[in-house]
């Protein structure tokens, strides 16, 4: 299946995605801050929705940088490896302290919508009664750098597809489709709703 969101002010993400045993998907997305990139990645996940893998190259003018997070299992700790050429300002691709996020079974990719279904689908959110909240610590990979660090986010559930989203002082209330998947992000993106053409 092929998923597309337009993001707001200038940006896009397309993935096809497979979800017989978890998640493996293949992405593309383009971006215009904190300055202009392209990114293309993969990710999968095992048949609990733990992440597993992620691969990621970005590049903007004069610069490109690759980073890929893998483990064994879901419950692993996470191998870092990331690789940079050219200048980009910001902080360097992959992890200073790759200890503070080894317990984290979800990746959140900055701007990706798709990154938010990883815990709603691995806890099953949409079974779980209103009022229901998580608390997790993720592996944050931001764009376009490849930095990682951990994050401390909050899911909760809010009823009829609406799932609420926290870190730090930001909330936002997201819609999902019956699969999880994301079809509005207030602030950031909405889903396309015709199939792109290549």
């Amino acid at each position: 299946m092929e998923l597309a969101w337009n993001r707001l002010g200038f940006g896009a993400e397309l993935a096809a995605v497979n979800t017989d045993r978890g998640l493996r998907a293949a992405g593309w997305a383009l971006g215009a801050a904190p300055e202009p990139y392209s990114a293309r990645y993969t990710l999968a996940t095992d048949a609990q929705w733990a992440t597993i893998a992620l691969e990621i190259q970005t590049e903007g003018a004069g610069w490109s940088r690759s980073l890929r997070l893998a483990r064994q299992t879901g419950r692993d700790p996470w191998k870092v490896r990331a690789s940079e050429t050219g200048t980009l300002a910001g902080p360097p691709a992959g992890a200073e302290y790759p200890e503070t996020f080894a317990d984290a079974l979800d990746i959140d990719l900055e701007f990706s919508p798709l990154t938010n279904t990883l815990p709603i689908r691995r806890l099953d959110l949409l079974r779980q009664s209103v009022g229901s909240e998580f608390e997790l610590n993720v592996a944050f990979v931001e764009l376009p750098s490849l930095a990682v660090i951990a994050n401390t986010q909050r899911y909760a559930v809010a009823g009829d597809g609406q799932i609420g989203f926290r870190s730090g002082d930001y909330r936002v209330q997201i819609s999902v489709d019956t699969d999880g998947f994301v079809t509005d992000y207030p602030g950031l993106a909405t889903r396309a709703t015709d199939r792109p053409r290549v």
